[in-house]
């Protein structure tokens, strides 16, 4: 508690830090790649393992019931981690009223990562449970080979104490000297072997969001050897908020704003004309179709798949499908997309308001000063 003093401490039987081939707290209180070739996964529902081939599968419905009391929840229909909704002119003032710290929106794997007892990682997808750490994995591409990464940027629990319940600032301090700063520590003295990893792990940075436009429109993205197609807006003030969080802004460019739907293939009947096949378009816990779309060859495969589809002005187009994702959009979701794409937010406008309208508070840190780094570090 010398190090967190202000953090309460709480036994929580739930996580038990122990030593592990794969993990050793004492060298870094998270993650340890020694030489387990897989990771041991136990998740609800499955992880794709044709994204993540070193990740072996497991079910275990009772491992819900390890990651929910962490949230304090009884029942979880969904992922319960940190959800971001879409920026739009209404919910941009937010970033008058209080402060924030943004980051680039990596195109990654959603996952949230807890260490529970002895020869136990969990590695949880977006498609339901919980953990201690929050990030995404993401496929870095470094002299033509594609690069695991798993990108952590934010953390619910360390060590049994809920530094969750914290501010950002403080919960990424947090991640910085505890977790990064230790494992760093331990790569310069051998004691962690960087090769047989399978895959490596960094703090994802938020600078202050004044910086916006060094992110989006300077050297800074071309350093990033993965896509980015966007921002994401942290409040600084608040504590870890799990599920969807009105108050953590992702922003897109206009026309990359997409919605996450199951389509289903159908011939629609009508009186007096030919059978037309069209592609209906759902959202989650919702019996009829939000929209529909246009059925071409690109969507002869989808039928009953999950398709991010952005929307032209008149019609909606497929993007992709989502092998990642075993559900669409919610209907909130979806709505709150759709107020970006009818409400947008153009570089121009969000430009104005993190450079002269954005909240400063009275006393800046010496670290909230300092621009997106020069170079990325590939570790």
């Amino acid at each position: 508690m010398k190090t967190w003093p202000f953090i309460r401490m709480k036994t929580l039987p739930i996580i038990k830090m122990k030593t592990w081939p794969l993990i050793r707290m004492k060298t870094w209180p998270l993650i340890r790649m020694k030489t387990q070739p897989l990771i041991r996964i136990k998740t609800w529902p499955l992880i794709r393992l044709k994204t993540w081939p070193f990740i072996r599968m497991k079910t275990q419905p009772l491992f819900r019931m390890k990651i929910l009391p962490l949230f304090r929840m009884k029942t979880c229909s969904g992922f319960p981690g940190s959800q971001p909704v879409s920026m739009d002119i209404n919910n941009l003032d937010y970033l008058r009223k209080k402060e924030y710290k943004v980051s680039w929106k990596a195109d990654g794997t959603r996952f949230m990562m807890l260490i529970d007892g002895a020869n136990e990682v969990y590695m949880i997808d977006r498609d339901n449970a919980d953990t201690l750490v929050d990030g995404e994995m993401i496929l870095d591409k470094v002299d033509g080979i594609d690069v695991p990464r798993y990108l952590i940027y934010d953390i619910i629990y360390f060590m049994g104490q809920e530094v969750g319940k914290t501010d950002f600032r403080t919960r990424l301090v947090c991640i910085e000297k505890e977790l990064i700063g230790t494992r760093h520590a331990k790569m310069k003295t051998g004691e962690i072997d960087k090769a047989k990893e399978p895959f490596s792990v960094r703090l994802k940075p938020f600078w202050d969001v004044s910086v916006c436009r060094k992110v989006l429109d300077g050297s800074f993205a071309s350093q990033v050897s993965h896509e980015v197609d966007g921002l994401v807006f942290q409040p600084v003030p608040d504590p870890y908020c799990p599920g969807r969080c009105m108050e953590v802004l992702k922003w897109k460019p206009p026309e990359l704003n997409s919605i996450d739907f199951k389509l289903k293939i159908a011939k629609e009947n009508k009186p007096g004309m030919l059978p037309e096949t069209k592609g209906y378009l759902y959202v989650l816990g919702q019996d009829n179709p939000l929209a529909e779309m246009k059925y071409t060859k690109d969507l002869k495969e989808m039928d009953g798949k999950i398709i991010e589809c952005s929307f032209d002005g008149q019609h909606w187009k497929f993007m992709r499908q989502r092998t990642d994702k075993s559900f669409p959009n919610s209907i909130k979701t979806a709505q709150g997309v759709w107020g970006s794409i009818q409400s947008p937010v153009t570089k121009d406008i969000l430009f104005q308001v993190v450079e002269v309208e954005r909240f400063v508070p009275p006393q800046k840190q010496p670290s909230d000063l300092m621009p997106p780094p020069a170079k990325l570090p590939r570790r």
